[in-house]
């Protein structure tokens, strides 16, 4: 090695001291720096909670004093009143007929307490259904209904696979 060849970073290495004291009032700095923001963070989360309870409470208010005017319907729109059936297209009775019938044969291949839980689930779903679309007759516009009352739908749709899934034979390999 010459003289004017950098030093490896070895040599860098081996040329540190061995032990450094951190300054004497280094964590007191720390430890005061965390609880500084700790404390700054309360209110500022204080802050977003009442901001959050404030828009709240401005939308209850706003629903439940009439929200904005009633608008005007065009009288084609007023005509087409909303129904909340099931869906009369043949590929989806069809489907629908298919996917039950699957569900039935299954749902027999279990044991019997299995089976009674299940068909507890499909009737608390049904009802809950037929409440939301009884609810939806009243106030057919409001947004929240008609997502809950698709769900219902989908709830019952899931439950069909599950069980169809869970029951499926198994194809062995030879």
């Amino acid at each position: 090695m010459t003289d004017r060849d950098p030093p490896t970073l070895d040599e860098l290495l081996a040329a540190l001291p061995r032990d450094v004291a951190p300054p004497g009032r280094l964590w007191h700095a720390i430890v005061s720096g965390i609880a500084r923001r700790q404390y700054r963070g309360r209110y500022v989360a204080l802050a977003a909670s009442m901001a959050c309870i404030m828009v709240a409470a401005g939308m209850v208010w706003a629903v439940m004093h009439g929200g904005p005017a009633q608008r005007t319907e065009l009288p084609w729109i007023a005509a087409r009143a909303p129904t909340f059936d099931e869906p009369a297209d043949a590929k989806y009775v069809a489907a629908r007929t298919t996917l039950e019938t699957t569900f039935r044969e299954r749902l027999a291949l279990l044991d019997p307490a299995t089976r009674t839980r299940i068909e507890a689930s499909l009737a608390v779903i049904r009802h809950a259904h037929e409440d939301i679309r009884e609810a939806l007759t009243a106030t057919p516009a409001d947004p929240a209904l008609q997502q809950l009352f698709e769900s219902t739908w989908h709830e019952e749709f899931d439950l069909y696979d599950h069980v169809v899934r869970a029951t499926q034979p198994t194809v062995a390999k030879i």
